[in-house]
């Protein structure tokens, strides 16, 4: 069963039926899907994205998995985050994707740092990546606030070139002793 994961702001919880109309608002946007090619490409229509939901449920296997990032105060859900595995080695990525209206108010970075923390504490992950196109300025800084290191770029997965972000839990063990000492 997926965790729900809870930070001040946001509830990141599994996906429902119920929110296939948001979560198109987000995945059928190219101004959001951009980022995601050839990942994902833009979802067409309601019924693409209700078996897209259905798809990423069959396929978790914990810890990789998908949730829907929601506003804790309104309930209404902005984003998406995810844990996924990069072929061929496992290792494990984090992804964050919001809907346009939600950007600019440190939701990514909120819900990224959330799913990072609980890997890295609850589901014994020991190191996480992030793989951001080069153009893509915001996430790269997203990355880099949740404490991820820029270690290159790579064109082993997507068959893209792709910057690549590593955490690891010994570093983020070392934020969280440093930042509790302010």
């Amino acid at each position: 069963m997926k965790p729900t994961i809870e930070t001040d702001r946001l509830v990141i919880r599994p996906w429902r039926d119920a929110d296939v109309p948001d979560a198109l608002v987000i995945y059928g946007d190219e101004q959001v899907t951009r980022w995601l090619t050839p990942a994902m490409s833009r979802i067409p229509d309601e019924p693409t994205m209700r078996e897209v939901l259905h798809d990423w449920a069959a396929q978790d296997v914990a810890p990789a998995s998908h949730w829907a990032v929601e506003l804790r105060e309104s309930g209404r859900v902005i984003g998406g985050v995810a844990l996924l595995r990069l072929e061929p080695w496992q290792d494990l990525e984090v992804g964050w994707q919001l809907a346009r209206t939600a950007w600019g108010h440190g939701y990514a970075f909120e819900a990224g740092e959330a799913v990072a923390r609980w890997s890295m504490h609850k589901a014994d992950v020991e190191e996480l990546f992030a793989l951001v196109n080069p153009k893509n300025a915001r996430a790269a800084a997203t990355a880099e606030r949740i404490g991820m290191e820029p270690i290159g770029e790579t064109d082993q997965y997507h068959h893209q070139r792709l910057s690549l972000y590593r955490l690891r839990h010994d570093d983020l063990a070392y934020r969280d002793d440093d930042s509790s000492a302010v």
